[in-house]
């Protein structure tokens, strides 16, 4: 969209190293925009971005990308930070069903999978850059792209020595970072190297009691290192070569909410310790050739390896007999290539791409407790003329579960390819046409094995306290033995194809030279899939998604461009919706997905910046968004529920954030910001109270600094607002859920040179 509401002007990057005298006399509005792939200023890029820079990261002491999207207007991070929505649409589901996701993130061009969300290389020392793009950014970025994408580009190497450390310590948490980066020239001008790394560990806010433990430690470290190639050989050409390994590690999200535990106290009593962990290695070769007359080539390609394991409880309370096991590899390997254009009558890019990723070992097992009343036995039961009391009889006989083991493999292999084009006509002085077009090929491989077999014994119909109730039980044995058995299946793996086009228009109108209005429409998408109903142990596929995306934008620069103030406003049209049936009235695990949902979305973002003095940096932002099922219709139990009318989950209509940066002749820092989410529901069915408040967060870094050192006071949540973030009941009835963390105080040493 527009300059966000954390963002600095790219001339503070040079503050670093320059001390606090240098101060910029612009807005934000020239800091060049990256994740489009043609390098335009924000003041040329109609679409809704918000960008942070390295500079900002550092003042506001954002510590992972989810700081900077709890910051952007029109952007909310999930309870647990393992997803985030975009103008009301979360980044994985809306609708509750799909595979593929609704927004990516990309990390040096790589895009990451969905593991490296919930656990992954997303800490945010030594970056350069994070852009937002809000609304579909299908025409350029592809397949995922629906609700928008996350661009983090790290720092590159430079032909000029320079280096900087830091040491944090907070707490509660119990949290320790070290990092350091360091580059310089390795021959002259041709070749340069930087390495970064950091390695972080802390205790958490959760406990266990069952295990008398730390029930959420984590650990982290990150170890990055990049060549720039510029040889005197071949003048116009720029090459870089980085690697990162990365490995995460976290615990438990929820905690309890029942007596006898307040929800402030963060206690967990699950016997198995929930682990879950991520190993990330990406390497990453960009090359660029100005060809001349007009003409660059850029080619990028690289390839992501992630390991990801989660072990959990599957119960989480203190019963033993239940775990759960999913390793989820993801292997990826990109290509692409782009010719840019840069003539007097046209501007752009035209590219191809390619995709591999294999999720071949996809593996899930478990042994756990599987309620009865979920797979529907009760409503069977009532139906074969049994009374109330009666099937509670029966069911207690079983202790209303039945112990199964489960050994689920799903192998995916996705090969997308694509061809794209964006391209800027400009028709008079004042006027541009600006056109895009993608053609997107996905093919899918598809397969699932399941094993499902009872882990324990059955009641013996000859041994019951009712004997009455022998037939009854003896024909329920039978048919939780058929169910496991007809769950048991293996499907071959099998090839499913998609096309889409996705086109883009629109028109940029430059009313005076600091200020312009553009007009856009855009077609976005998110690929289709595959899954298996658990019960039958059958396969199923879905077709793909579909947005229209209609779109004005204002960029504005006043008083000599020392204040900036842009908008977007949006309407966007969603057909074809990937939803969840159930194919048996209350058997919750005899569901799949089909494409029968719609829905509208419409709102805006609009954030001011201004540079009163040299030493003052100010900021606010706010954004609005509306969302509504027209056509959602949901079975549960043995009902259809209908959510036509309603909004969609975790969806908060308004969204806000603001503050400012001061730096004093003398070394002395501040900065305060602070960020508003509204309430929302967590439920798209039940929406007759917004069970989740509205909260206001306000956090602070003050401190000196120096050339060459600071020293740094850090307060998160200044006024310690401790409120549910989500709570949902869980299948022994208890209530369960997520807080937002306590205030952390700490201390931050940085040095740099």
């Amino acid at each position: 969209m527009m300059l966000s509401s954390v963002a600095a002007p790219c001339l503070a990057q040079s503050m670093a190293s320059q001390g606090h005298d240098t101060a910029s006399t612009e807005a934000g509005n020239d800091i060049v925009v990256m994740g489009e792939k043609a390098d335009r200023t924000l003041r040329d890029t109609p679409a809704s971005v918000a960008v942070t820079t390295g500079q900002t990261i550092v003042d506001q002491n954002m510590i992972d990308m989810y700081d900077v999207l709890q910051r952007t207007p029109n952007v909310a991070i999930n309870a647990d930070r393992t997803s985030f929505t975009i103008r009301g649409i979360d980044a994985f589901n809306v609708s509750g069903a799909g595979d593929g996701a609704l927004a990516s993130v990309y990390l040096d061009g790589a895009v990451l999978p969905r593991a490296a969300l919930n656990t992954g290389p997303l800490d945010l020392y030594d970056i350069a850059q994070v852009e937002v793009f809000r609304g579909p950014q299908s025409t350029v970025q592809g397949r995922n792209a629906l609700a928008g994408a996350v661009v983090i580009r790290t720092t590159d190497p430079g032909y000029e020595w320079n280096g900087k450390a830091r040491v944090m310590l907070t707490g509660p948490d119990g949290q320790r970072r070290a990092a350091a980066a360091l580059g310089g020239p390795i021959l002259g001008d041709q070749i340069a190297f930087r390495l970064a790394g950091e390695i972080a560990r802390s205790d958490g806010l959760l406990y266990n009691t069952t295990l008398h433990r730390d029930a959420d430690p984590r650990q982290s470290e990150t170890l990055r290192g990049k060549l720039l190639f510029t040889p005197d050989a071949v003048p116009g050409l720029r090459i870089i070569a980085s690697y990162m390994h990365d490995r995460h590690v976290r615990g438990a999200y929820s905690s309890e909410f029942d007596p006898p535990y307040a929800r402030r106290d963060r206690i967990v009593t699950e016997d198995v310790a929930t682990n879950t962990r991520a190993l990330s290695d990406i390497a990453t070769l960009e090359a660029h050739y100005t060809l001349g007359g007009g003409f660059d080539l850029s080619s990028i390609t690289n390839y992501s390896d992630v390991r990801a394991l989660y072990i959990a409880d599957p119960d989480r309370n203190p019963t033993p007999g239940q775990l759960s096991r999913t390793s989820d590899p993801a292997r990826t390997v990109q290509q692409e290539v782009r010719l840019g254009i840069d003539l007097p009558w046209v501007q752009g890019l035209i590219g191809a791409y390619y995709l591999r990723e294999d999720n071949r070992d996809y593996r899930f097992e478990a042994t756990q407790n599987m309620n009865l009343t979920r797979l529907g036995v009760d409503r069977q039961l009532l139906a074969l003329g049994l009374s109330q009391p009666m099937v509670d009889m029966v069911l207690g006989l079983y202790g209303g579960v039945v112990p199964i083991r489960n050994l689920l493999t799903q192998p995916r292999l996705t090969r997308n390819l694509a061809g794209f084009t964006d391209l800027t006509f400009p028709l008079t002085t004042r006027l541009k046409l600006r056109a895009g077009l993608r053609y997107d090929n996905e093919r899918q491989m598809r397969g699932a094995s399941q094993s499902v077999a009872l882990n324990g014994t059955l009641p013996d119909p000859a041994r019951l306290p009712v004997p009455a109730l022998a037939p009854i039980v003896t024909r329920l044995n039978a048919l939780l033995m058929a169910t496991a058995a007809g769950a048991t299946s293996v499907d071959p793996t099998r090839a499913i194809t998609y096309d889409a086009w996705l086109p883009k228009l629109g028109l940029t109108w430059d009313v005076t030279p600091d200020a312009s209005l553009s007009a856009t429409a855009q077609r976005g998408y998110r690929a289709g899939g595959a899954g298996i109903n658990q019960q039958r142990g059958q396969s199923f596929t879905y077709a793909p998604e579909y947005t229209w995306n209609y779109e004005v934008a204002l960029r504005s620069d006043w008083f000599d461009r020392r204040l900036s103030f842009n908008a977007n406003a949006y309407y966007i049209d969603w057909r074809d919706q990937q939803v969840s049936v159930q194919l048996t009235p209350g058997a919750v695990f005899d569901s799949q997905v089909v494409n029968a949902g719609k829905s509208r979305l419409y709102g805006f973002e609009a954030e001011l910046r201004g540079r009163p003095t040299r030493h003052l940096d100010l900021y606010a932002g706010i954004g609005h968004s509306r969302t509504e099922f027209l056509d959602f219709t949901v079975p549960i139990g043995t009902a259809k529920w209908s959510a036509t009318g309603n909004e969609f989950a975790n969806a908060p209509r308004w969204t806000a954030s603001w503050g400012g940066t001061w730096r004093s002749a003398g070394g002395l820092f501040a900065n305060l910001n602070a960020t508003y989410r509204d309430a929302v529901f967590q439920s798209t069915i039940d929406q007759t109270v917004r069970d989740i408040r509205p909260i206001t967060l306000v956090n602070a870094k003050l401190g000196w600094q120096g050339r060459h050192f600071g020293a740094y006071l850090l307060a998160s949540n200044i006024f310690d607002r401790q409120q549910p973030t989500s709570f949902f009941t869980d299948f022994d009835g208890r209530v369960r859920g997520t807080m937002s963390p306590p205030r952390i105080l700490g201390l931050s040493f940085e040095g740099r040179f």
